[in-house]
């Protein structure tokens, strides 16, 4: 992957996570699964998919936020070599 895709692709990640809908949406399921966690008589086997559900979306949002980090060191190093390129000249 080019650095600019990179780039790209960490700005559309910090653009999801910033939109409202995706923060909503986010946030009601992660709401109803720990409300269905907190049931005192949830079976087991539910309580198990349903905490494996919860590691499941903490894992995505981890995984944006990492493609998110990525996309900024890129254009840090690209900042960095475009400066480097013009010192360089000077």
């Amino acid at each position: 992957m080019t650095p600019e895709q990179e780039v790209r692709r960490g700005l559309e990640a910090k653009s999801l996570l910033d939109n409202p809908i995706y923060r909503e949406a986010y946030q009601t399921i992660r709401d109803n699964i720990v409300t269905q966690l907190s049931l005192a008589d949830t079976a087991d086997d539910k309580r198990a998919r349903l905490n494996n559900l919860l590691i499941a979306l903490s894992k995505v949002e981890q995984y944006m936020k990492q493609v998110m980090a990525s996309g900024v060191m890129a254009e840090m190093e690209r900042e960095r070599t475009l400066a480097d390129k013009l010192f360089r000249r000077a």
